[in-house]
């Protein structure tokens, strides 16, 4: 089962602090996007994992934490889809 979200304002951008866990690749857009840590609930969805993707190319290492904030696109398979706006390193 899949929901996807109404437009979102700026106002409604999501915070989360997180670890990335991965980065991949859509087997059918060939688009990159990394895999961060998350358990927990989502508009009253459960969340296993966060997928980010990003309009630009981006640089995140695997296993570092950061704060991300996002635009949230779609929940799949208790998989929260979103984009990424801005993110910052925790040192």
């Amino acid at each position: 089962m899949s929901y996807i979200l109404g437009e979102l304002s700026m106002q409604e951008l999501v915070l989360i602090l997180s670890r990335c866990k991965a980065l991949r690749q859509s087997h059918k857009t060939q688009k990159k996007f990394y895999r961060f840590h998350f358990k927990g609930f989502y508009s009253g969805l459960k969340i296993k994992e966060i997928w980010i993707h990003s309009g630009e190319e981006i640089q995140l290492e695997i296993g570092e934490d950061y704060l991300i904030w996002v635009k949230p696109n779609l929940i799949k398979d208790a998989v929260l889809d979103v984009r990424l706006i801005k993110f910052k390193k925790i040192t």
